[in-house]
């Protein structure tokens, strides 16, 4: 059996912000949560950090944040958002990080390719950009330099190597078939694949260059078993496989995070089993993570890889870039010709915004070039954008030249952030991944313009007009670009729409890219607006066409009147969200108003004959439950009333859940500490089939420590006593 166990998670999520506003849109398809950050976010990245081991009668017996015992790389658009939206994972993984350093010398984390591109596809340029901008992100969440490299999709060129190597990563993590040969002691070469190659240890490549970096390659069936075979249905199931494994001195796993909750729910739940089985005194194996094992038992072997190789495309890398077959496999019938004129239509973007950078930029930057490589620290927050600009301006920039310095970068960033390889990973061009790549290459093409440069979209368009949907709904690349890449674009008029749905006569919008606010007087609305990344801000009148809840129209100024039915469906869904949370919170204070109302008759709740709540009278029903859970008192036959009412009104059954949760959290918060009358509102809840989510209340508990509740409370919250 092995000797170490190194599992590795990679989490990555596409980059989903919205190339003009910086943020996550809701997305239908994540329901029941607004955005798929979000989802992913709560079935898998936060369980990881608090993974429950229960034991014979179900109640919480441990919690382990997984992060401290397992090898992982975050891509940095995903800890971006992380940082700004689920604050207590984020802290969760830096704290993995840490405490890994102390338990293995080296810590867990790995960087990992900034936009996650194909590296053999792309330039030395670019190559070394993706790198730095990656390094400087890893530095400045995790407070040192990364020793290990996650190459996006495993996919991996002796160039790309040779880039690890000058910014000094030690290692990087490939497939087993991506090894060609290896040396022996003699210095023979053997060649080798994935069944032959001993995968126990780590190699070294000598490159070109003189250079040296270490590969490790992980075991092929045991971590195609944890994606594919259901291997996280059972823990116990998972450590004996481990077990099985003879013979090797280290055993290392790459999966996916989303494998953990996601893909497999309670897969968190079978990690933490198998890591709790490896801590145990008399465990036959010890967890360690690369960094470690590369100190303990350096390479002592050569290997040779395939160019051009990677994981998830037998056929090297064409699944980015050809019809070579590898696809999702959700449409057998489909092809994916489409990929090709896409890589080509949005390289014809690169290959002008890079030129123009090239002859123009040098008028702003003293080096344009180590302005570019250096501009990571602005992303990830380390340096502010008027000391930056301080640093590598060629002269002292007025406020107007500033925000054109900024735009040559950012312009940068949005063309190289098009290339995300999950654009070409599916089966169709009207997938929701295409389309966000050529989102992010339309706002690289509007800063061109912006900036003076040549207006090459119509070069674009002939390109796309030969990718075609297999869907004949959706069209070619033509279409598509027209009907949901164009609108998408966020212009004043938009800010204007956004702010006349409102309700108030002032409104105010704050996204990471723009802040704006508006102001109604009479038929006439106030923008004010300012672009956050590009430091540039204007100020627009509009005159209103309409003023009427979501049917609120303005004068763009050019002839034509714009309205939310002219928006992009994700901008158009945004407000609603935000309207819904404005009538939410006023549901919520009519709620806490009428669950203080004294009285319980049940005439109150129905009009005779009636099962469902009279039209008005149904928020004062939810309120009069909410009482009747706060309550000292419990009746039988209140119970059953109350399970009969929300058995027939599963909308006020998903209203009292939804109360009952921020309530908890009220009752719970460090100012209340109330956690006996929460435990028994989630008791009497229960009763009436409503289970509200107190994941996050078990986890205070479990931080704060358990010694400090009672036998009582422990079991009101499902820990073991």
């Amino acid at each position: 059996m092995p000797q170490y166990l190194c599992i590795h998670g990679h989490f990555y999520q596409p980059p989903r912000f919205d190339p003009w506003l910086e943020e996550v849109l809701p997305e239908a398809s994540a329901a029941p949560f607004p955005d798929w950050n979000q989802r992913i976010n709560r079935e898998s990245y936060d369980p990881l950090g608090a993974a429950r081991i229960l034991d014979e009668h179900g109640r919480i017996e441990r919690i382990v944040n997984c992060y401290e015992f397992i090898n992982f790389n975050f891509g940095p658009t995903i800890l971006r958002w992380m940082a700004r939206h689920s604050p207590s994972t984020y802290h969760k993984v830096l704290e993995g990080d840490r405490k890994s350093i102390e338990r293995f010398g080296r810590g867990n984390a790995m960087a990992q390719i900034y936009h996650h591109i194909i590296m053999p596809l792309t330039t030395d340029e670019d190559r070394e950009v993706e790198i730095q901008w990656s390094i400087q992100d890893f530095q400045q969440r995790f407070g040192r330099r990364p020793e290990g490299f996650w190459l996006s999709e495993t996919a991996v060129s002796t160039p790309d190597l040779e880039a690890l190597a000058r910014a000094d990563i030690r290692f990087t993590v490939l497939a087993p078939r991506q090894a060609k040969a290896i040396s022996d002691s003699r210095g023979n070469w053997h060649e080798v694949d994935e069944g032959t190659l001993p995968k126990d240890r780590p190699y070294l490549v000598k490159l070109p260059s003189g250079r040296e970096v270490s590969v490790f390659f992980y075991d092929g069936p045991v971590s195609q078993a944890v994606a594919f075979e259901n291997l996280l249905s059972d823990g116990e199931g998972f450590w004996q496989r481990i077990l099985a494994n003879h013979d090797q001195k280290l055993l290392s796993l790459a999966t996916d995070g989303e494998s953990y909750g996601h893909h497999f729910k309670f897969g968190e739940m079978a990690l933490a089993w198998v890591l709790n089985r490896a801590l145990q005194e008399d465990s036959p194996l010890s967890l360690t993570n690369f960094s470690s094992c590369l100190d303990k038992h350096p390479p002592q072997q050569e290997v040779r890889i395939h160019e051009k190789s990677s994981w998830s495309c037998v056929h090297g890398i064409e699944r980015w870039q050809d019809d070579c077959g590898c696809s999702s496999g959700d449409h057998p019938g489909w092809n994916q010709l489409w990929r090709r004129p896409l890589r080509r239509s949005l390289n014809v973007i690169r290959y002008y915004v890079d030129e123009h950078y090239r002859h123009y930029a040098g008028e702003l930057f003293s080096d344009p070039r180590q302005a570019m490589l250096d501009y990571g620290n602005c992303l990830s927050g380390k340096v502010e954008r008027d000391e930056f600009l301080r640093r590598h301006q060629a002269r002292d920039l007025d406020r107007n030249q500033r925000a054109v310095a900024l735009k040559f970068l950012e312009m940068q960033r949005m063309s190289l952030a098009s290339f995300a390889s999950c654009a070409w990973f599916f089966d169709d061009l009207g997938r929701i991944e295409p389309l966000n790549a050529l989102s992010y290459g339309s706002r690289a093409l509007e800063m061109l313009k912006d900036l003076q440069g040549p207006d090459v979209e119509p070069l674009v368009l002939e390109v796309l007009e030969e990718a075609r949907s297999n869907d004949p709904a959706i069209g070619d690349g033509v279409t598509i670009w027209k009907e949901k890449v164009l609108p998408r674009r966020v212009r004043p008029a938009h800010m204007a729409v956004m702010g006349a749905c409102m309700q108030d006569r002032e409104s105010s919008f704050s996204f990471p890219g723009l802040e704006f606010s508006t102001r109604k007087e009479k038929n006439i609305l106030q923008l004010d607006y300012s672009w956050t990344c590009l430091q540039e801000q204007g100020q627009k009148k509009f005159a209103l066409d309409q003023e009427a809840s979501l049917d609120c129209r303005v004068q763009t100024g050019e002839g034509e009147s714009l309205g939310m039915a002219n928006m992009d469906k994700k901008l158009q869904n945004h407000v609603l969200l935000q309207l819904d949370r404005e009538y939410e919170e006023k549901i919520l204070s009519t709620l806490m108003q009428a669950a203080s109302m004294p009285g319980r008759h049940r005439e109150s709740f129905f009009e005779t004959g009636q099962k469902e709540p009279i039209a008005g009278r149904g928020i004062l029903s939810l309120g009069m439950l909410i009482h009747y859970l706060s309550s000292a008192q419990e009746a039988d036959d209140w119970s059953a009333f109350w399970q009969e009412v929300l058995q027939n009104n599963p909308y006020l059954s998903f209203l009292l859940r939804s109360c009952l949760e921020k309530e908890l959290a009220g009752l719970c918060s460090q100012e209340q500490q109330m956690w006996d009358k929460a435990g028994e509102m989630i008791q009497r809840s229960r009763k009436l089939g409503i289970y509200p989510d107190i994941y996050h209340l078990q986890n205070r508990i479990w931080e704060k420590g358990l010694d400090l509740f009672e036998e009582h409370t422990l079991k009101m919250f499902d820990f073991r006593s």
